[in-house]
């Protein structure tokens, strides 16, 4: 198994997920998991984090599916927007 990579959208998102992972960081936005590692603190990490993420060599950010809880009729259209948004300006930066 190789390491995991995952790119976020800011230097303080990563360095706090790196830090509460206990994983490596690059100093900018890129961490590196070890092979073996606890997806479900991953995704604690993320949500307290409130980022988007990508893999590494991807240029569309992940959105963690939200939880039941979490959606309601009121709530779920905004999300969507803002989701939909964040996507179009991932999609508008160059990626090297």
């Amino acid at each position: 198994m190789r390491p995991l990579r995952l790119l976020f959208e800011t230097r303080e998102a990563a360095r706090e997920v790196a830090f509460m992972l206990r994983c490596e960081y690059d100093g900018c936005t890129l961490i590196t998991l070890p092979p073996v590692y606890d997806t479900v603190a991953l995704r604690v990490a993320i949500e307290l984090t409130g980022a988007d993420f990508c893999f590494d060599g991807d240029h569309y950010p992940l959105v963690l599916p939200p939880l039941k809880d979490e959606l309601t009729q009121g709530s779920h259209p905004p999300v969507s927007d803002l989701i939909s948004r964040k996507a179009e300006l991932w999609c508008n930066e160059v990626p090297f």
